[in-house]
C-alpha cells in the first residue's frame, strides 16, 4: 500500500477525493486529511506519506508556503486546484502530477499510476543506497539507526536493539531488548531488505528475527527459534527450515 496524506481546507473535497481513492484507487491509503498547512506539516513529520495530495489556495499558508517551510521533503505531491493557472508553479516545484477540481477519474487514474511507478523507484534507490553504504564499511559498528514512523511520533531506533519483528497485513510491530513496542504501518518485506546486512533473518512469513538474539532452536512441529530474556516460540515455516539452519550455522 502507498500512504497518502489530503490537504485541503475544505471538508467536503477531502471527502470527496478520499471517497474516488478508495473506489477506485485501492492501492492508495489514505493515512491522514488535513484542514491547513500547519496541520499537515505535523502530519508529514510524524506518518513520513508516499505522497501528499495537496491543495494549492488555503487561507493564512498556501500550498507553497507548505512545500517551502519542508527541508528537503522526501515525499511525492500531486497539486489538487480548482485553478488552471497554478500549473506553471506546479511544475516548477517539480510537483509528480496536477489535477484539476472537480476531480475526473480517468486522470486520477493516470495520476496514481505514476504514484505507484514513483513510489517503487524511490523506494528501490534507497534500498540500494542502504546496501552501498554497508559494502563501504568493513564491518557494522553496532550505532546504525532506523527510523520508526508511528502515528504519533517518529523514533530512531538503533539496529542492534531490536529482537524481532511481527507482521500482521501491512503493519509490522517491532519488538525491542528493552521491551518497547513499535507498530508501524508498513509490511514486513520492506523491512527484510533493509534489515538482512544487520544479521536479521526470515524464518516464517510473518516474523523477522535478529540472530544476535537467538539462543537456541526447540525441535517441535516444524522447530521454534528461542530468543534471550523471552519465554516466547518464534515459529519456522517449513520451506525455511534449511535455510535457518545454514544462517545459525547448525
Amino acid at each position: 500500500m502507498i500512504s497518502a496524506l489530503i490537504v485541503d481546507d475544505e471538508v467536503i473535497n477531502i471527502d470527496n477525493l478520499k471517497a474516488l481513492l478508495n473506489r477506485h484507487c485501492k492501492e492508495i491509503d489514505v493515512v491522514a486529511t488535513a484542514q491547513s498547512a500547519d496541520e499537515a506539516e505535523i502530519h508529514i513529520f510524524n506518518l513520513n506519506p508516499d505522497v501528499v495530495f495537496l491543495d494549492i489556495e488555503m487561507p493564512v499558508k498556501n500550498g507553497f508556503d507548505l512545500l517551502r517551510s519542508l527541508n528537503r521533503p522526501d515525499f511525492d505531491v500531486v497539486f489538487v486546484t480548482a485553478y488552471n493557472a497554478y500549473g506553471i508553479m506546479a511544475v516548477k516545484f517539480s510537483a509528480l502530477d496536477y489535477l484539476l477540481k472537480p476531480i475526473n477519474i480517468a486522470e486520477l487514474k493516470i495520476t496514481v499510476d505514476k504514484i505507484i511507478r514513483s513510489v517503487k523507484a524511490r523506494k528501490q534507490n534507497v534500498r540500494l543506497n542502504n546496501l552501498l553504504n554497508i559494502l563501504d564499511k568493513e564491518q557494522i559498528s553496532g550505532k546504525e539507526k532506523i527510523a520508526l514512523a508511528t502515528l504519533k511520533e517518529t523514533y530512531l531506533v538503533p539496529v542492534k536493539d531490536i529482537m524481532r519483528c511481527v507482521s500482521s497485513n501491512n503493519y509490522t510491530t517491532f519488538f525491542l531488548s528493552d521491551g518497547k513496542q513499535y507498530l508501524i504501518s508498513k509490511p514486513l518485506y520492506e523491512y527484510e531488505e533493509m534489515l538482512s546486512p544487520y544479521g536479521f533473518i526470515r524464518c516464517h512469513q510473518s516474523h523477522l528475527v535478529n540472530r544476535a538474539y537467538v539462543t537456541s532452536i526447540l525441535y517441535e512441529d516444524s522447530g521454534y527459534l528461542i530468543l534471550s530474556h523471552t519465554d516466547q516460540k518464534i515459529p519456522i515455516s517449513r520451506q525455511r527450515k534449511t535455510y535457518i539452519k545454514a544462517m545459525l550455522n547448525l
